[in-house]
């Protein structure tokens, strides 16, 4: 099994560890030039969802997971079920809402998603970085107001946002996945 040093550690990189897949979410470095060096990982299981944290020394290895990247595209929620059809294969694929967690927000029929597999089965999907989502709900437009203005918009999956005054229900908005914080106005389509 392949291996790295603590030192690559990545956003995103799948480790085995306690042979079990997790991603990294998240990595700080602490320590003072008389002790040494300890990385701080923030980390998120793939096959429950939760969140731990864990040490590493600055020179220990860890094994890389095994995973399979393919596309699917997410097909429609079933109760707590998010169901996805496999790009390749047309296959119905099944991932629970527990593991799907505060990403909902972002899922959007017939779209296609990142997914990542461990010996054939699906583990996670990858949302990209920023997606453009629709305004339902807010306020009449207010022009010529201060960029520094604000008010709330609720999108079409639900998700509630601070937006700029100027925008109306049913334009385009571009979300950041990670920090669900407006990044701009989408001009690609109406």
């Amino acid at each position: 099994m392949q291996t790295v040093l603590s030192s690559e550690f990545k956003r995103g990189m799948a480790l085995m560890l306690d042979g079990t897949p997790h991603v990294i979410d998240d990595f700080h470095v602490s320590g003072t030039a008389q002790t040494k060096h300890k990385l701080h990982v923030r980390l998120r299981h793939l096959k429950s969802g939760r969140f731990t944290e864990r040490q590493f020394a600055e020179n220990e290895r860890v094994p890389i997971a095994d995973l399979i990247n393919r596309t699917v595209t997410f097909s429609y929620k079933q109760g707590d079920t998010y169901v996805f059809l496999d790009a390749e294969t047309f296959e119905e694929l099944n991932l629970a809402g527990e593991l799907v967690g505060e990403r909902h927000w972002f899922l959007q029929e017939n779209e296609d998603y990142r997914a990542i597999f461990l010996e054939g089965r699906l583990l996670d999907i990858v949302l990209p970085p920023q997606t453009s989502l629709r305004i339902v709900d807010t306020v009449p437009p207010i022009r010529g107001g201060s960029d520094s203005n604000w008010k709330t918009a609720r999108l079409e999956t639900g998700l509630e946002i601070m937006v700029p005054l100027f925008l109306d229900n049913g334009e385009k908005v571009r979300v950041d996945t990670a920090t669900r914080k407006y990044v701009g106005k989408d001009t690609s389509e109406k």
